[in-house]
């Protein structure tokens, strides 16, 4: 996927992809994409790909029933309200309207 970032000080638009985060050329600069491309690549894929060996990849998983809340893994309790009652609450209450 073909991500846009500004950069605040030229105004140049420079492409990033999802894999410039795992390459070993990555600059991991807001000014610099990478020591090949320093603007970024036009494509959704690059030929100069090449995989950093000193990034571990997180998994990124939780058992059926749990999430994660930062680093700790946290059972879901079930709402006491359904997702219609949740929205008329958050549309009237006073605490989300402001009016009393």
């Amino acid at each position: 996927m073909l991500s846009q970032t500004r950069d605040s000080i030229d105004g140049v638009v420079m492409s990033k992809i999802d894999l410039c985060d795992r390459c070993s050329l990555y600059a991991r600069n807001p000014q610099l994409v990478c020591g090949v491309h320093p603007f970024g690549v036009d494509t959704d894929s690059c030929l100069d790909f090449r995989p950093d060996p000193n990034i571990q990849e997180e998994e990124q998983w939780s058992p059926s029933g749990y999430s994660w809340y930062g680093d700790e893994l946290i059972p879901n309790k079930p709402s006491r309200y359904t997702s219609e009652e949740q929205l008329e609450i958050l549309d009237n209450h006073p605490f989300f309207t402001g009016v009393c």
